[in-house]
């Protein structure tokens, strides 16, 4: 027997009328459609419907599952090339491992759930750079990747190159000052600090990174307290803006000799001593500087959602 096909219209009234309670016998009586073919269509009507709701609840899921990993690469991106921007103070720059493994640390604690875990562990790293491998998958028609390398490079050079710089510095400050007699002394007086050597050193090599940052160095001064709450104090400001470089002597003479002292290793630094040292240095910087540009354009948000949404990578959600 051939199988009874219900019309559009048939199957709505069967569907209302099943779903208002009635019975088979009474939807028979009311549409005319024998009860045994309006059963089966509407049975497999209810099938029908259950399959569709399946695959939209999967495409919702699928959908926020992936509004979340475009997210977490945006996220990624932004931290990625900010640990890439030169830092603002020499002691802070290490050597390019270590700027990324930091990175991945503070990515996977950002992006870690609350746990009684102390700490994200190699799972949370593991996690980082397999997002990483899944940035680099979406984005590797349209970013040069070997920016990275040649940032790398250039971080670790620089690195050694400031290493290289607090060695001889160090030996420029004490000879300078075992040439300006008792004032060693004099500072180590003021200061109630032995580490006299290592503090001016601190201050000089800081002084000297802010110029190659800026491009021009900042002139170290001399600041006499006048209002309520500094007066009659006195200190030296060797870098601006970094307390640790400051030193409160309390005593205007000694400021001005220990500023003429610092203008004069500095100097020697720059024009006469290392100046080669310091050139490679600049170099190395504005090659990080350039590399982290380049990066950060490519990985801007605004041009980095619609090449994610363009292509796919291994992590992308069915």
């Amino acid at each position: 027997m051939k199988k009874r096909e219900l019309s559009p219209i048939e199957l709505r009234k069967v569907v209302e009328l099943r779903q208002l309670g009635a019975k088979w016998t009474e939807i028979e009586q009311e549409t005319k459609v024998e009860r045994r073919a309006a059963k089966q269509a509407y049975e497999e009507w209810e099938k029908d419907k259950e399959i569709k709701e399946e695959q939209a609840a999967r495409f919702r899921v699928a959908a926020e599952a992936f509004h979340e990993h475009l997210n977490d690469l945006v996220r990624l991106a932004e931290s990625l090339t900010d640990t890439l921007y030169v830092p603002k103070t020499l002691r802070e720059l290490n050597s390019a491992d270590e700027a990324l493994d930091q990175l991945w640390i503070r990515y996977a604690e950002g992006q870690r759930k609350p746990s009684p875990a102390s700490s994200v562990g190699e799972r949370g790293v593991w996690r980082s750079n397999m997002l990483l491998k899944s940035l680099r998958d979406h984005t590797q028609e349209k970013v040069r990747w070997e920016t990275l390398e040649e940032w790398k490079q250039s971080r670790n050079n620089a690195k050694h190159y400031a290493e290289q710089l607090r060695s001889k510095a160090t030996e420029v400050v004490k000879n300078t000052l075992n040439d300006c007699l008792g004032l060693e002394k004099r500072i180590k007086t003021a200061l109630g600090d032995d580490d006299v050597i290592e503090r001016i050193t601190d201050g000089v090599i800081e002084h000297i990174w802010r110029g190659i940052l800026t491009g021009k160095p900042d002139k170290m001064h001399v600041i006499k307290g006048i209002i309520l709450y500094n007066e009659g104090q006195v200190w030296l400001v060797v870098y601006e803006n970094n307390s640790k470089t400051r030193f409160y002597l309390n005593d205007e003479e000694l400021a001005k000799d220990v500023w003429s002292m610092c203008c004069q290793v500095v100097t020697n630094l720059w024009d006469e001593v290392e100046s080669d040292l310091i050139q490679n240095l600049t170099y190395e910087v504005s090659q990080m500087q350039a590399r982290t540009k380049e990066f950060g354009e490519g990985l801007d948000e605004l041009v980095l959602r619609p090449m994610i949404l363009h292509t796919r990578c291994d992590l992308c959600p069915a």
